[in-house]
């Protein structure tokens, strides 16, 4: 037997264990001449070509220098010994188990299959044999992992105990689609994920995330700067002729007959900066005087805002005014308020941020007409600067595009933000914000309301501004909101993504879409599936064309 056709012939069959994908990149490397010089020595190439060497992979370092590597040179070997031969079966046989189990064959496992193949038994019959192995040993393993769960259910599990969050859908999707390929054990995903989080875990400690100085414009893909902002504030002229374009219509109107409608919650806190233009803003607003109130709970502030207050409170009747003893959070001065509140309608304001003026008038007027809504929202601009008025901040024209609310959109982000309008009723049904949270508490109120199927409506007006402060505290990867945000998502995901997302595909086929099993046996993309099912729905739903009389 020659080296030409013993050792091609394992190579050739070996290849076959291993995946399509390895065994396209081998077929391009031999294409191209390569050596095992050209091939990054952990690339699963570089293992198979230096087998097809004739080296086994421990030896890996002194086969660099080989250039026999190519079928060509292969063919011109002189025949083996038989002692070269055992040597050669052995190290295919080697090579074989750590592709194919990955591991090195056990003296007593090398010994037999080096015996069965010196005895006539098909190189194939063998690896055959190891991939069945593989597929038993993998089967066992899978099962002893949650073998009750679906492979999506898995996944959610792993990403609320590893991750300590709720696994989004696209991220279940993705890794099932893993596991139903056999590209990964259940095993080997929990190992992974481990690992990564061990890897975050260290990085969170010394990197920032985000300074500060820079923002995502929410449901876009861009970013702004402050470098941004403060180039485009020199050009002056285009900003006045980017006002001057501006075309804001007031969509909704407060029904004027109607008395006390918005009740506008503020919580207040080293405020001094903000507090003159903030109340000027919302006392402006509008539909102030004879349809809104203003509540302000000063949790025990240091910067004597009460004294600004107080002159506002003379002019304005319906304003509520209380300072605490000490200092509370902002969902315990947003629940005091809730309960204070005479309106039907709660809004929250925040010292920095800022309104057009009829931003109250327009978001009461949506929920008057959209009685299905419990809460409005709407997109936003974003500013650098502190004293600029609404117009001036919109000509810059950093704007949102939220989505229309769906469950699986807000597991990706708050999309109500930082000023949306909400129906007094909810807290009798809903509860209040839970306090415990000092960041996230409101996007914990609307996934709390999104779970009982409450209804979000967005209003296609922007009509206010969020404020990035270039001053504010770092945020850090384990600063308290982020790691809320990861506790909403582990609580809520499972709750918000529909049931047959997580099903198996033959309850999902048959059980859910209704579907017969024989029809779709070959199909395995749910999109796919859930198209056929609503054309089957609409042709069983289309009458019947009679033929008239």
């Amino acid at each position: 037997m020659t080296v030409g056709t013993a050792q091609r012939d394992m190579f050739d069959l070996l290849v076959a264990g291993v995946s399509d994908d390895d065994r396209a990149a081998l077929k391009q490397a031999l294409d191209a001449g390569q050596t095992v010089e050209d091939v990054p020595l952990s690339d699963p190439t570089a293992r198979l070509l230096a087998f097809y060497a004739g080296k086994s992979t421990d030896g890996l370092d002194d086969a660099l220098s080989a250039k026999v590597l190519t079928k060509a040179s292969l063919r011109k070997l002189p025949d083996l010994s038989v002692e070269d031969h055992i040597t050669s079966t052995k190290k295919a046989i080697k090579l074989a188990f750590e592709l194919t189990l990955n591991r090195r064959p056990k003296t007593k496992e090398l010994n037999r299959w080096t015996n069965e193949i010196a005895g006539g038994t098909p190189f194939p019959h063998f690896l055959l044999a190891l991939n069945k192995k593989a597929d038993s040993q993998s089967s066992r393993t899978t099962a002893k992992v949650a073998p009750n769960q679906t492979d999506a259910e898995f996944v959610q599990f792993v990403y609320r105990i590893i991750e300590g969050r709720g696994g989004l859908p696209s991220e279940l999707e993705h890794f099932r689609e893993l596991l139903q390929g056999r590209e990964m054990s259940r095993a080997d995903q929990v190992i992974n994920f481990f690992n990564a989080e061990i890897t975050r875990l260290s990085k969170d400690s010394v990197e920032v995330l985000h300074d500060g100085l820079s923002s995502w414009i929410m449901g876009t893909n861009r970013i702004v700067h402050l470098d941004n902002w403060a180039a485009q504030a020199k050009d002056t002229e285009a900003l006045a002729a980017a006002r001057a374009a501006l075309k804001p219509a007031t969509p909704y109107h407060i029904n004027p007959d109607s008395g006390l409608r918005v009740s506008a919650i503020t919580s207040l806190f080293r405020g001094g900066d903000f507090i003159e233009q903030f109340m000027d803003n919302i006392t402006t607003q509008t539909c102030f005087d004879r349809h809104s109130e203003l509540i302000i709970i000063d949790a025990d502030s240091p910067e004597n805002e009460g004294e600004v207050i107080a002159r506002y409170l003379k002019d304005h009747p319906n304003i509520q005014y209380r300072r605490m003893d000490s200092c509370i959070g902002i969902y315990e001065a947003w629940n005091l308020g809730v309960q204070m509140s005479k309106g039907d309608y709660l809004t929250n304001a925040n010292l920095d941020d800022l309104r057009r003026a009829d931003s109250f008038e327009i978001q009461a007027g949506a929920l008057d007409a959209t009685p299905f809504a419990d809460v409005v929202y709407q997109d936003f601009y974003y500013s650098f600067a502190p004293n600029l008025s609404w117009d001036e901040v919109a000509a810059f024209g950093y704007k949102s595009d939220l989505p229309v609310i769906t469950p699986y959109n807000m597991l990706r982000f708050n999309s109500p933000h930082n000023a949306p309008m909400w129906r007094k009723s909810l807290h009798s049904e809903m509860g209040l914000f839970d306090a415990s949270y000092k960041s996230a508490g409101d996007y914990e109120f609307w996934m709390r309301c999104l779970s009982k199927g409450k209804s979000f409506f967005k209003v296609n007006e922007p009509h206010v501004v969020y404020y990035q402060n270039p001053k504010g505290l770092s945020t850090r990867a384990d600063t308290r909101g982020l790691i809320e945000g990861r506790m909403i998502l582990k609580k809520y995901a499972a709750q918000l993504i529909a049931q047959g997302f997580t099903a198996d595909l033959p309850e999902f086929t048959t059980d859910i879409l209704g579907l017969p099993k024989s029809s779709t046996q070959d199909e395995v993309d749910r999109s796919r599936l859930v198209q056929k099912a609503l054309r089957d729905l609409a042709r069983a739903a289309k009458p019947e064309m009679g033929t008239g009389s």
